[in-house]
């Protein structure tokens, strides 16, 4: 829950005990810490960086140490208080001239140096340029939520304003990426520094560090994009070094493999509810294989904007009700340190202990401290403190709960239509350590009602409906669950064998025209064929919800036709449709994923077919493919002409 929005200056800490934190072993001698020998050759620090849209985290293992995940709990501004995240929030000195960072893998090779390389250090910004983090007064402004930003296809939380961020951004001349790629400068540069003040200079420089990127589940192909462009910049490596993994799929590596192996089957369902601080993703899981575990996707994923954000956000419309809009406004501007202690406590003490017990679990009314304000009987305050009742903290909750239990809902339904068993839902992230929120989910689905009353029932009766029940757990650290599986991803492969397309994919095409299909207007000469056709028709190739290998690719058939030394370079548009139904030509609202940009010219010329029209026009025909991947979080195409591989193909992200 502290994932949320905190502009207090308060320190976000995790909801277990400091005692249960999880330290790194620093290797030991008889480790090769040089180039020494197979094993040191093979040696490597895997980093997970969970980008969050407001917090962040990053963890890292030694391959040699599997076992001992470390998550980074010491951050600039942290003032020596620990936290397993760091706010995602930026800002610049408006008369600093520090360039932004500009650089594109800075690193030579995967070995990577403690400090910077030269050219990283000409794109990083001074200290006194940039400040990250925790290191803002409660009144200072800043850039929050940029991450939402990527995606142009999602849409933003009430509480995120497009023009305050834009006029924030031309105050600092600068774009979304600048400040994306920024921000993980300040990440990517705290983690070498404490990478090797806790390994040592010469065992960070000599090892082979990896990184792991984390993105929300329901991002668009061109988000995932952004997302591995701004961290390239950023220094965390080429695009074809880094690797992106969905939230929700990072939090079912780490969850799955810290329940007990013997509760789980072969055939069980899980839903990993990744409920964060601006978003919440959720993604289903069917169990294939228990050693290794493997598992494949068995529902669409789905997300919503209903992140525990929005709590703070809801607090502040009460707060205003409740003083009014005129007082609240003046309390905001002048004694803004008043209403950050009250936000501060509602962000630390209420949302976290908020719970369906008698008395909200808070001991009956709550005193949220606003110093300085004067008594009103009328608005409830009375010392310096607004008195709320456990109904007004739970009218607070229940919009966003509801939301986040229709989301649920809608993944059990999905797999109960296709005969499936939910064994369990798993809640992680941030906002899933909310006791109310884990109290409502397991009330919501372990309350059926009883089954029709029959003379004779049954044991198979009795056992479907046990099997109606499901399970609802909060592993131990949650908040920090996607990181670490961000890092066991890095370190093990991918133990999911299949996904589901959460889009349908397609390309349009050129065919025949046919007066019983197409509309006359639609139709064109063609000069080389000699015959009517129509453009524009849509062909997908992959339909939504299909599982989808990343062993097996999907190919896309094409036939092109070059006359004498026409360019052998071809460009064609991916398109999506979100649609249950896709239409059969091209129409208003489909999605432009990217442009394939495809270089013929390693083909050899034999695989070409010459033809010749009536009119004596010769021409060159050629058949091709291209295969597409779809892996966790991104796409991958490359180019085949009768079987064989003939190069990779270049994707523009729209």
């Amino acid at each position: 829950m502290s994932d949320g929005t905190t502009a207090a200056n308060g320190r976000a800490s995790n909801y277990s005990s400091a005692a249960a934190s999880t330290n790194s072993r620093l290797p030991t001698p008889a480790q090769p810490l040089g180039g020494a020998g197979a094993q040191a050759a093979n040696d490597r620090l895997v980093v997970g960086v969970d980008f969050g849209t407001t917090y962040s985290g990053v963890a890292a293992v030694y391959s040699a140490t599997p076992e001992d995940i470390d998550v980074i709990k010491t951050w600039p501004g942290g003032n020596g208080i620990t936290s397993d995240k760091v706010p995602t929030e930026i800002a610049y000195d408006v008369d600093s001239s520090t360039p932004t960072s500009t650089a594109t893998s800075p690193r030579a090779s995967t070995t990577l140096s403690p400090k910077p390389s030269s050219n990283t250090l000409n794109s990083i910004p001074s200290p006194g340029g940039i400040r990250w983090g925790f290191q803002f007064k409660p009144e200072s402004p800043r850039l929050r939520c940029i991450k939402l930003f990527l995606d142009r296809n999602q849409k933003l939380p009430h509480f995120v304003s497009p023009l305050d961020t834009a006029a924030q951004l031309r105050r600092y001349d600068k774009t979304v990426m600048d400040a994306v790629s920024d921000y993980l400068t300040q990440l990517y540069t705290h983690t070498l520094d404490t990478l090797t003040r806790r390994y040592g200079a010469s065992f960070v420089q000599s090892t082979r560090l990896e990184f792991v990127l984390t993105v929300p589940a329901v991002w668009s192909d061109a988000a995932k994009n952004a997302t591995l462009h701004a961290a390239e910049r950023a220094g965390l490596g080429s695009r074809h070094e880094l690797r992106l993994i969905s939230e929700p799929e990072a939090a079912a590596v780490y969850t799955l493999k810290a329940i007990q192996p013997n509760h789980l089957h072969v055939g069980d369902n899980f839903i990993v509810c990744d409920a964060g601080g601006g978003t919440v993703d959720l993604i289903a899981y069917r169990i294939t294989q228990l050693s290794p575990l493997r598992v494949e996707e068995s529902a669409v994923g789905t997300g919503g904007l209903c992140g525990s954000a929005f709590l703070n956000y809801r607090f502040e419309d009460h707060v205003r009700e409740r003083l009014g809009a005129e007082r609240f406004a003046q309390m905001r501007e002048k004694k803004p340190k008043c209403w950050m202690m009250g936000l501060r406590y509602f962000e630390e003490f209420v949302k976290r202990n908020f719970s369906m017990e008698e008395g909200g679990g808070l001991g009956g009314e709550v005193n949220v401290p606003f110093p300085g304000l004067p008594d009103d009987e009328e608005a409830g305050l009375d010392s310096g403190f607004l008195v709320m009742t456990p109904a007004q903290v739970e009218a607070i909750f229940e919009p966003v709960i509801k939301e986040v239990v229709e989301l649920v809902e809608g993944q059990v339904d999905a797999i109960r239509e296709k005969g499936g068993l939910v064994k369990g839902i798993v809640l992680v992230g941030g906002f899933g350590q909310s006791n109310y929120l884990y109290q409502r989910l397991k009330a919501h689905f372990n309350s059926a009602p009883p089954p029709p009353y029959t003379e004779r029932p049954t044991h198979q009766i009795a056992e479907a409906e046990a099997h109606r029940a499901v399970e609802v757990m909060q592993p131990l650290y949650a908040w920090t669950a996607v990181v670490r599986g961000a890092v066991l991803r890095g370190l093990e492969g991918s133990m999911v064998v299949s996904r589901r397309s959460r889009w349908h994919y397609g390309t349009s095409y050129a065919t025949v025209f046919d007066e019983a299909k197409h509309p006359v207007a639609d139709r064109y000469w063609s000069p080389l064929w000699e015959r009517w056709m129509v453009s524009d028709r849509m062909q997908w190739h992959i339909a939504k919800g299909t599982p989808i290998s990343p062993d097996q690719p999907i190919s896309f058939h094409y036939t092109r036709n070059f006359r004498p030394n026409q360019s052998l370079v071809v460009e064609d548009d991916l398109i999506a449709c979100a649609d249950d139904s896709p239409p059969d030509a091209y129409a208003h609202g489909l999605i432009n994923v990217c442009t394939l940009t495809t270089d013929l010219n390693a083909v050899p010329k034999s695989l070409f077919t010459r033809l010749t029209t009536t009119k004596g026009v010769e021409f060159d025909n050629l058949d091709f493919t291209l295969d597409m991947r779809i892996e966790s979080a991104g796409l991958v195409f490359e180019l085949k002409v009768d079987g064989v591989r003939y190069g990779s193909v270049e994707a523009e992200f729209h």
